[in-house]
């Protein structure tokens, strides 16, 4: 496996193990996270929790897919989140091609509501994953030197953790709205 391929496997397990933590790791996450899929109109009634809880499982399984050091793993893990982040880039850009506001609870908590830049976001990140598959299925091309491999896994797991902040490091440039107190 070459270095590329440790990197993104680090950006991804950095990414959906935040989403996991996010969705599942205080009281009342996965609820709001359940209840946050209602208005995308993607399923109804009682199928929504159990939709709800296979996001959450597969997330989690692709991280462990991805940590495990085994190819065929690393790929299943690779595919697997290739096709949950276009799968999460299509339905958010239904939602906002029809006008709906929906809190993101992609990470967790979040005041933002979803819009085209987790479009972008999702549909770069299974882009990502898919040429991360590729490069693993094609085989080994380096990436032997036990101290690299280290450093290509936590740039990917630094670039993850700030992919799942964007919107937070975004909000640090934006125009400051003025109040005029009298």
């Amino acid at each position: 496996m070459n270095y590329f391929a440790y990197g993104v496997r680090g950006l991804l397990t950095a990414v959906f193990l935040i989403a996991v933590v996010g969705k599942a790791g205080r009281t009342g996450a996965f609820s709001a996270f359940a209840d946050s899929l209602r208005p995308l109109a993607v399923v109804s009634g009682s199928v929504l929790r159990a939709v709800a809880f296979a996001v959450v499982a597969v997330e989690g399984a692709v991280c462990l897919a991805l940590v495990l050091p085994y190819a065929p793993m690393t790929l299943a893990g690779l595919l697997a989140a290739t096709v949950l982040l276009a799968v999460f880039a299509v339905v958010i850009a239904r939602s906002v091609g029809r006008g709906t506001t929906v809190r993101c609870r992609c990470f967790g908590r979040s005041a933002a509501p979803l819009g085209r830049a987790h479009v972008v976001r999702n549909g770069l990140l299974a882009s990502v994953a898919g040429v991360g598959a590729a490069v693993v299925a094609v085989g080994p091309a380096g990436g032997s030197k036990p101290g690299m491999v280290a450093v290509a896994w936590c740039a990917g797991a630094v670039a993850g953790g700030l992919v799942t902040v964007l919107e937070d490091l975004m909000s640090l440039f934006r125009p400051v709205a003025l109040s005029v107190t009298e």
